[in-house]
């Protein structure tokens, strides 16, 4: 398990984030094969060290054919061209899931439908390949867990096609709203934080906040194009995390509902499974007037929490909904398959201290090769727990 920090005193943009990355150690080569995929006009990826105060960072910035006119996607378009290039399905899910988050937010600021959203500073080439650029990296570097410092937005005024608007952008608070990052502005007069930079971080972090224990395996700076009166530079620290746990959080989303069909729950609880979300769940209550009733909630990441939101206001009868974040503390876990004489039957192995605490079969697989076979299912169950014990990989902090 790799953990990625950001280190956001300076903003964050696309391609500071790119430069940062590729700083820290990202196959250059195989980053450029990946990007050449896209259906884009002509581009060429400029590359090199600058000095930004007193660090050394990378300055990364695509130089593209004809960069003057006016290129201008819409978020269909955009969608259509990473859909089809030939892409690992979780790199191009990850770009897709990315843009998602900028035509809504968008859309949300000027009061459109999404797929009516035409993407002018965020739509350009460059900015398409800064987003398939990350999600290339955090795949190639296999990073599986994103912490974001609180973010610098900076100050002032930002000059767009649509005029001048205050810094941060309108897309890029509608795109740190609801998403647990912590903003601040600054003496800087400047755009710190663009629209695309918010977009890549907002959707990876799994938790904000200070720089989390781990071992620290490399670090990268990537600058930002500006000279200010600060180093314009994004750090990123990738580690492997240390102790028993993992921690990130999560927001519950919960309502009180007295006057549903109880039959609802159980599809509504699908559909809120089917749209991301992490647990979901019911309880009975007693509201005022002693009126029996329902409590539903939902947890869900940062990136989930207004899909989830809609459904819940759409699927059922209450009049509103309470959010609220929760930090998580989890042990460490790995996903694997046992060959069993009754079948393959898919494992979840937790640790504790890297040590293997428990090997838990998956139900659904024991159910169905049970009512297959006709044999008991705890016959089943049994088998796959001690195959799945004995072929558990090693813990996080082995050194096996």
């Amino acid at each position: 398990m790799t953990t990625a920090y950001f280190d956001c005193q300076a903003g964050a943009s696309g391609n500071m984030i790119l430069g940062a990355l590729l700083d820290a150690g990202l196959d250059k080569t195989r980053l450029l094969a990946e990007l050449r995929k896209l259906d884009l006009p002509s581009w060429e990826l400029r590359d090199e060290r600058v000095q930004r105060g007193l660090i050394q960072a990378r300055l990364v910035d695509f130089d593209i054919e004809d960069r003057g006119g006016h290129h201008h996607h819409s978020y269909t378009d955009i969608d259509a061209r990473i859909a089809a290039a030939d892409f690992e399905p979780r790199i191009r899910d990850e770009a897709r899931q990315i843009f998602r988050r900028l035509a809504e937010a968008e859309a949300h600021v000027h009061g459109t439908a999404v797929h009516e959203v035409e993407f002018h500073e965020v739509g350009a080439a460059d900015s398409v390949l800064d987003v398939v650029g990350a999600a290339v990296a955090f795949d190639l570097l296999g990073i599986d867990h994103v912490v974001v410092s609180p973010i610098n937005t900076g100050s002032g005024w930002v000059e767009t096609v649509h005029g001048r608007l205050p810094v941060p952008a309108p897309a890029t608070t509608q795109l740190l709203a609801g998403s647990g990052a912590v903003a601040y502005g600054s003496d800087v007069k400047f755009e710190l934080l663009t629209p695309t930079g918010a977009a890549v971080l907002t959707h990876a972090a799994d938790a904000h906040g200070p720089l989390p224990p781990m071992h620290v395996l490399q670090t990268g700076y990537g600058a930002g194009t500006a000279r200010l009166s600060i180093p314009n530079v994004l750090r990123v620290t990738l580690g492997q995390p240390v102790g028993a746990h993992q921690a990130d959080t999560a927001t519950v989303i919960e309502t009180n509902i007295d006057d549903m069909n109880p039959e609802a729950y159980e599809y509504v609880s699908a559909r809120l499974f089917a749209a991301g979300a992490l647990d979901v769940w019911t309880a009975p209550i007693v509201m005022k007037g002693g009126r029996p009733a329902t409590q539903l909630c939902a947890l869900g990441s940062n990136d989930t929490i207004a899909t989830l939101t809609d459904l819940i206001l759409t699927e059922t009868t209450t009049l509103g909904v309470r959010t609220y974040q929760v930090q998580r503390t989890k042990l460490h876990r790995a996903s694997y398959s046992v060959t069993t004489p009754f079948g393959d039957i898919r494992v979840k192995a937790s640790y504790l201290r890297g040590a293997l605490r428990d090997a838990v079969p998956e139900a659904s697989d024991c159910h169905r090769i049970a009512a297959d076979q006709g044999v008991p299912w705890r016959d089943v169950y049994d088998a796959a727990r001690a195959a799945g014990r004995a072929a558990a990989p090693p813990g996080p902090d082995s050194e096996d």
